[in-house]
């Protein structure tokens, strides 16, 4: 009788292994590393950072549209695939938590969260929180050109408050 193979998450056991061997071999890369990255830069400069646990980094986007956040990966990370699994679970579970936050603060009607691996080779989430009143409500948010000049969509004083406190209960 042939031996039964044990797969994990879609993978055989020894695929698997050379996987994580793989993802090992990546998973502490520094952003200092990593000068031409626009999100490492983020990382080091602390005083965006919005939270921050041992696996993902929170800081405002553009904002063109109220809220934009990005969420990134701490490490340099280019493959959501290699992941060591409690950054993927952090990258997913906790990325949530901070949306919760933020819609106790400005109380947005839907949210878009963008990933898009092929753009920056940095793993991270674009969050759009999106109101009935946008001009693009009910379409993937219209997003202007990096040189356009835009009106940033900020805060008040009492909706950053809010959300602080908020993420500062996220465990």
């Amino acid at each position: 009788m042939a031996k039964k193979k044990t797969v994990e998450h879609g993978y055989h056991k020894k695929h698997h292994k050379a996987f994580e061997k793989k993802f090992l071999k990546h998973s502490h890369q520094h952003p200092d590393k990593h000068k031409d990255c626009k999100f490492c830069q983020k990382i080091k400069d602390k005083s965006t950072i919005l939270f921050e646990n041992p696996h993902i980094i929170v800081v405002f986007g553009r904002l063109h549209h109220k809220g934009h956040l990005v969420i990134l990966t701490r490490a340099h990370e280019e493959h959501l695939m290699m992941l060591h699994e409690k950054t993927l679970d952090s990258f997913f579970t906790d990325s949530i938590k901070v949306c919760r936050a933020l819609h106790k603060a400005i109380k947005f009607d839907r949210l878009n969260m963008e990933y898009l691996d092929n753009w920056d080779p940095h793993i991270h989430w674009n969050i759009y929180p999106r109101f009935k009143t946008d001009k693009d409500w009910g379409n993937p948010p219209v997003i202007p050109g990096k040189n356009a000049k835009v009106k940033p969509k900020e805060m008040t004083e009492k909706e950053m408050k809010i959300f602080l406190r908020e993420l500062k209960k996220i465990k």
